[in-house]
């Protein structure tokens, strides 16, 4: 690829990643409920997945039709723990913790159950799924991609994954302190069970 195609290739990925979409959404709802860790933990599933999608766009296996039944089980398990997720914002909201209560411990296992669903996200999402198997290879000949320009590629993304994700999580945990210092934390827990529920619905039912 030449500089002029990376250029193209950033462009695109700038364009993917400021769309408002799903993803976007339960990063910003996690970041509310659990803090920036959280937040940063499911936007790089979010990237790891969207990896995935180049890489098999890139390596000609764009008869995506075998990940079906993966990316069924996947989207299931996806769901059932953004419901999961849901539900304690939604215990927050029925049960509102006192003023000044700091955010939950950061534990590994935590971490890695927001990472594992944030990767559900690309997996199931049509709107990637376009993108990497449809879009780019009509604008680019994947065919002709090099270890070199792919790792090119993917630092591309990796830093509009920095610039994006650094701006929502920053927003939302600016927002979030904002209204621990108010008072309103349990309306930052409905909203934060309302997002997520939202979108293990979209999982379930697209």
């Amino acid at each position: 690829m030449t500089l002029h195609s990376l250029a193209l290739f950033a462009g695109a990925i700038f364009v993917l990643f400021m769309t408002p979409g799903p993803g976007n959404a339960a990063m910003i709802a996690r970041t509310l409920d659990r803090g920036p860790a959280h937040g940063v933990a499911y936007g790089l599933g979010i990237l790891t997945g969207d990896i995935f999608w180049l890489t098999v766009a890139i390596t000609g296996l764009s008869a995506a039709s075998q990940f079906d039944s993966l990316a069924l089980i996947i989207k299931f398990a996806g769901a059932c723990v953004l419901l999961w997720f849901a539900w304690n914002a939604f215990n927050g909201f029925l049960k509102p913790k006192p003023a000044g209560a700091p955010i939950p411990a950061v534990t590994k296992r935590g971490l890695a159950a927001t990472y594992l669903v944030g990767i559900t996200m690309p997996l199931s999402n049509p709107k990637a799924i376009v993108f990497y198997l449809s879009f780019l290879p009509a604008f680019f000949d994947l065919s002709q991609v090099t270890p070199v320009s792919y790792a090119a590629m993917i630092a591309i993304m990796l830093a509009m994954f920095v610039l994006f994700a650094g701006a929502y999580v920053g927003l939302a945990h600016r927002a979030r302190d904002f209204l621990l210092t108010r008072g309103f934390r349990r309306w930052a827990d409905l909203a934060t069970a309302l997002v997520m529920l939202g979108v293990a619905l979209l999982l379930l039912l697209r």
